[in-house]
């Protein structure tokens, strides 16, 4: 009975291993070919380098999943790499900032996630608790299907610990009103380094803030 069972468990795996080999090979013909569906499938087939790649190519043709998961990997890079030069931290943030905006307007759940821990944080954007509270909220809400290691929730909590009930309530009202859509100008949140021109005196405050340019936000004066 015992060898039955064996033999049993490897013509499983066998008949596995036979079904999903050509559906894989499939997908790897249809992602080399362009399809931003196949190519996001092989970033989760991928280690980190080779799955950045198939997740960059996708997200360039506007694929939103894609977005999400390369602007999660940037962020992350920037946050855990300790041994990256300042000038090379510099160069992922404002990369990992742009996809993360296109993802979490869009509906992405891993999008939405960052967005509202980059709120809270307050490094890269100007610290929005409201915002803050918002994209952790629609992340928490959000039905797909993401294993995300800094939930919206936990994000969310977070921010109310700081928040009065007059943020809450407006904070309410933006979960509410919200609709997956391509970021517009207004979407787009206030560089951390305004507010650090601001702090130092500088005469006039013009409102510098993020340029769309081809729905990509880039630093504007």
């Amino acid at each position: 009975m015992k060898y039955f069972a064996i033999v049993l468990c490897i013509g499983a795996a066998c008949a596995f291993a036979q079904t999903n080999e050509p559906i894989l090979a499939q997908i790897k013909i249809a992602a080399d070919a362009g399809d931003p569906v196949a190519q996001d499938k092989m970033g989760a087939v991928y280690d980190t380098a080779n799955a950045e790649a198939w997740f960059r190519k996708a997200a360039e043709q506007g694929y939103v999943h894609s977005e999400g998961r390369l602007g999660n990997m940037l962020l992350m890079r920037s946050r855990i790499t300790f041994v990256l030069k300042p000038s090379a931290r510099a160069a992922i943030e404002p990369e990992a900032l742009k996809w993360i905006i296109l993802a979490a307007n869009q509906g992405d759940k891993q999008g939405q996630a960052d967005f509202a821990s980059i709120y809270l944080e307050g490094k890269l954007v100007k610290q929005d608790l409201i915002e803050a509270y918002k994209w952790g909220e629609l992340s928490f809400e959000n039905p797909q299907q993401e294993f995300i290691v800094f939930s919206g929730d936990s994000i969310r909590n977070a921010a109310i610990l700081k928040m009065n009930a007059d943020q809450i309530a407006e904070a309410r009202k933006r979960v509410a009103a919200f609709a997956p859509h391509k970021p517009q100008q207004s979407d787009l949140p206030e560089p951390a380094w305004v507010q650090k021109i601001k702090l130092v005196g500088m005469s006039g405050t013009p409102d510098h803030r993020l340029a769309l340019i081809n729905n990509k936000p880039e630093p504007c004066s």
